[in-house]
């Protein structure tokens, strides 16, 4: 009888762990015909003609994420992510594995630690304030990322502290200590961030800004965002500035942008639009120029899919390029 008992006691405790934690597979694929057309001083330098894309608008990939709870408000929580081409099945993001993000962490009533591969603030205040949501199609994207300085996105080896939202403010911290440090030296591709934001009614704005020591793939940058947003109901528009210098290069260049785009539900579908320009100046002297426009319409299907419809035209002073790129494709999230 005590070890009936007994069983039944650990078989208790098994199912109320159990039940304390999950992992969820989910995923998404973004399949489209795509046109993608560059002219360099005047001449057409490339015209493949019509593509099967995978990717073009949102990336496709598939991951795990999970919760465990320890109890006393404190959660252990994962998440990888695998990038991947639906139109040939190769991997993304280099043939890494779990290339688009793989971290570990723990959450309560503190905010939450991660540790891992996981999106900067920076980039994470992109997203949060583009009109067309950063995607591949995004003006901003176009714009901002042909200056002397790029998003890097992803950190790899990173430290995260996200702060809980208090009164509408949240923070985020991120440190990575680069771990290719030599005796008496700086690690190289040591990387810290840090961002906030605010959102109260209609008004939500947000700031962050970077700094990585230079690799022999990237160079020493100092750079910060600073946008936002005001929700109309008719509409959501939004603003945004950048800027960046480039420390490890010479005559530091140094460059400064801005973005505004609109966000416009119409009927059951919602059009995206943007614009932003961005200028690059070495030693004082500019010496690039950038602009770019962009276009999209979305249409659900479900909850879970939709068809859309996108275009954006960039121009690059240097190297005297033109670029318009355009697409229709189907987004399916599992």
């Amino acid at each position: 009888m005590k070890k009936t008992l007994v069983a039944l006691a650990a078989l208790a405790v098994v199912g109320a762990a159990s039940a304390q934690s999950s992992v969820t597979l989910y995923g998404r694929i973004d399949a489209s015909i795509q046109s993608n057309k560059i002219k360099t001083a005047g001449v057409t330098t490339t015209d493949p003609g019509m593509l099967v894309s995978s990717g073009a608008r949102t990336g496709s990939r598939w991951g795990m994420r999970g919760t465990e709870d320890l109890g006393g408000g404190m959660k252990a929580f994962f998440d990888v992510q695998n990038g991947f081409n639906v139109d040939t099945g190769a991997a993304a993001q280099g043939g890494l594995l779990f290339g688009r993000q793989a971290f570990v962490g723990l959450s309560g009533g503190f905010g939450a630690i991660t540790a891992g591969r996981q999106y900067s603030p920076l980039d994470t205040i992109w997203g949060s304030y583009d009109a067309q949501g950063y995607t591949g199609y995004s003006a901003m994207g176009w714009a901002w990322n042909r200056g002397a300085a790029l998003d890097i996105g992803r950190i790899n080896n990173s430290l995260q502290y996200a702060t809980p939202t208090m009164g509408g403010f949240s923070g985020m911290v991120m440190y990575a200590p680069g771990e290719n440090k030599v005796p008496g030296g700086v690690g190289a591709g040591k990387f810290f961030s840090l961002g906030g934001m605010y959102t109260g009614g209609p008004l939500s704005v947000g700031a962050a800004y970077e700094s990585v020591k230079a690799t022999a793939a990237t160079p020493s940058t100092d750079s910060w965002t600073v946008a936002g947003s005001y929700d109309l109901g008719m509409a959501k528009l939004y603003l945004g500035f950048d800027g960046a210098k480039v420390k490890s290069v010479v005559g530091t260049p140094k460059d400064s942008g801005w973005m505004l785009g609109a966000s416009i539900p119409v009927g059951a579908m919602t059009l995206q639009a943007g614009y932003a320009a961005e200028k690059t100046k070495t030693a004082g002297v500019t010496t690039a120029k950038n602009k770019a426009y962009g276009l999209e319409l979305s249409y659900p299907l479900s909850k879970r899919t939709y068809v859309y419809a996108s275009y954006v035209n960039g121009k690059d002073s240097i190297p005297n390029l033109k670029q318009q790129v355009m697409g229709a494709g189907l987004v399916h999230n599992f």
